[in-house]
């Protein structure tokens, strides 16, 4: 094997090495508010929307805040610096992405994204056929 190949080779291993390292690092994880508390790390919690009442919007700051239970049944705080989602409300589920702030004692999401039951509804089609 010719000395340029095996320089290519050693080029294209450290290149796909530095990608995967870099890939893992950025990746973010599903979870629940126990561990995004400790990792520090960008998440991705699945919950719903509990303490409706307690649930509000500043248009000073624009923050919406509400509470959100997660699968382990852990309810957590959560900070969300855009008005609130439409259709939040007929929401099932709740995918929220962001990460824990420890000095608030809150989540502080950048995304939300719902889960509503309404588009996974079976419908017939031999009935939408039929007219």
């Amino acid at each position: 094997m010719k000395t340029i190949h095996i320089v290519l080779l050693a080029a294209l291993a450290i290149f796909v090495a530095a990608l995967a390292i870099n890939f893992s690092e950025s990746a973010s994880i599903y979870t629940d508010f126990g561990t995004a508390r400790t990792s520090g790390r960008e998440v991705h919690i699945v919950g719903e929307w509990v303490n409706r009442e307690g649930a509000g919007y500043d248009p000073s700051s624009d923050l919406f805040t509400f509470d959100l239970k997660d699968t382990l049944q852990q309810v957590q705080r959560v900070h969300y610096f855009d008005p609130k989602p439409i259709n939040f409300e007929q929401a099932e589920k709740v995918v929220i992405i962001g990460a824990y702030d420890k000095k608030q004692d809150v989540f502080v999401a950048d995304k939300i994204i719902m889960k509503c039951p309404s588009k996974y509804e079976a419908t017939s089609i031999t009935e939408n056929s039929k007219q």
